[in-house]
């Protein structure tokens, strides 16, 4: 018995418990008085903790009259639910994690007690701004390298100059229709605007060839998927740009090319960029045939839904341009 009284003698008292947290740490009541402040705010202001009990925290913190707009104590005392946040405090111009959690406790008033803490962020801000900074110099740079190699090949097919930005813009609309996430809407924009590069590999008097293509012919232009991932696959794309390349002829039912994929084995920004693709391609003018019409195109994923194009993607792309007044 004598150990336990020990023990319980050797107990931090709340206020030294408070104070052994390396941040800013509150008791505070549901109408934002102070009941209780560990000694960090001796640091930062020129308040003791003594000082600040009872006092009003957004006054004393913000200099606020009223609590400020967001205040998490608020939504807690709403919810009843524990409530973090991250906020700019401007005026000392640092990044705070805010948050506040219901307790069992009550005052002499009969108000309900949260615990209140709140961790200086700035230096992991910072650092997340510097990253973001990176990564926007990084796309910046691989944008460019993207255009330039759109240019190569265009150069290299003047038939289809404008068709892979057409694509590109087609498919981003598709994906968006479809309500994918914003780095595959990326990835399918910059895989749309280089999908044909391949083709450099190709000799142009067959891909400016103004009749219909011998065999021989033919399975030349089916190398380019094949041609446009090795090319690709060398570059550290933060997407799976080269993938997305080599796919892109590949149908649901497994008569694509290069590998004959199928289903859920073609990845969804290929499928869609598969669509996009035919489309385009049979609405406009190629050196073998007239433009046939956005009609027969629409006619042509419509009827092979489900067989060769993938019906989610097939579905988004006819609304984009039966009921959204999307132009090639």
């Amino acid at each position: 018995m004598k150990k336990k009284e020990n023990l319980i003698h050797a107990l931090p008292t709340i206020k030294e418990f408070l104070d052994s947290f390396p941040y800013y740490v509150f008791l505070v009541d549901r109408d934002h008085y102070i009941v209780i402040a560990n000694s960090k705010i001796s640091e930062d202001f020129n308040l003791t903790p003594e000082e600040v009990k009872g006092k009003y925290c957004p006054k004393v913190i913000h200099g606020f009259d009223d609590p400020f707009p967001g205040c998490p104590l608020e939504e807690a005392v709403k919810s009843g639910q524990v409530t973090e946040k991250e906020y700019f405090d401007e005026a000392s111009g640092r990044w705070f994690l805010s948050g506040v959690y219901p307790t069992a406790f009550i005052d002499t008033n009969g108000k309900e007690i949260f615990l209140h803490t709140a961790i200086d962020i700035s230096a992991r801000k910072k650092a997340e701004r510097e990253k973001q900074n990176i990564l926007h110099d990084l796309r910046k740079a691989l944008g460019g390298t993207v255009q330039v190699i759109a240019r190569i090949v265009e150069k290299k097919d003047p038939y289809t100059a404008g068709h892979q930005k057409r694509v590109a813009d087609l498919a981003r609309s598709i994906a968006t229709e479809m309500s994918l996430s914003k780095e595959q809407i990326n990835a399918i924009r910059l895989a749309g605007s280089i999908h044909d590069v391949g083709k450099i590999s190709v000799p142009s008097e067959i891909l400016t060839k103004p009749g219909k293509l011998i065999d021989n012919e033919f399975e030349l232009i089916k190398l380019h998927p094949q041609t446009g991932y090795d090319i690709l696959k060398e570059i550290d794309f933060p997407w799976p740009i080269a993938d997305i390349v080599l796919q892109h002829h590949e149908r649901l039912d497994g008569s694509g090319y290069p590998q004959g994929l199928s289903g859920e084995k073609i990845c969804i920004e290929a499928r869609i960029l598969n669509v996009a693709d035919v489309v385009e391609a049979m609405a406009t003018h190629r050196p073998y045939r007239p433009a046939l019409g956005i009609k027969k195109a629409l006619e042509e994923i419509s009827r092979n839904r489900g067989r060769f194009y993938d019906p989610d993607v097939v579905d988004a792309c006819i609304r984009l341009f039966e009921t959204k007044n999307y132009k090639l």
